[in-house]
């Protein structure tokens, strides 16, 4: 005589892996440095479906590529806003 078996399936939780959707919306339409910003919400759109797909690596390392896109963006655009500045409050006559 057998016992019956239970199978029960277990998914990963993905919850815990943020997509950064907000910050690329913010680099997108702000920020938009070389394209980065739109590189940067299109991996977090990626994150976004590998997580209802229950692919918790493959969220895991978009999440990580939209994130590194993102510093980069607002970085980059953080650095040329500053220079802008510097170069408006001393032209180039100055020197």
């Amino acid at each position: 005589m057998t016992n019956p078996t239970t199978v029960i399936e277990v998914y990963p939780d993905t919850s815990e892996v943020d997509d950064y959707y907000l910050w690329s919306i913010f680099n997108f339409v702000y920020l938009n440095f070389c394209c980065l910003g739109f590189i940067a919400l299109a991996y977090s759109l990626k994150v976004r479906d590998k997580k209802l797909l229950n692919d918790l690596n493959g969220a895991v390392e978009d999440a990580k590529t939209a994130r590194l896109f993102n510093i980069t963006s607002s970085a980059l655009a953080a650095s040329c806003i500053i220079l802008v500045f510097i170069f408006l409050r001393y032209p180039l006559t100055d020197y």
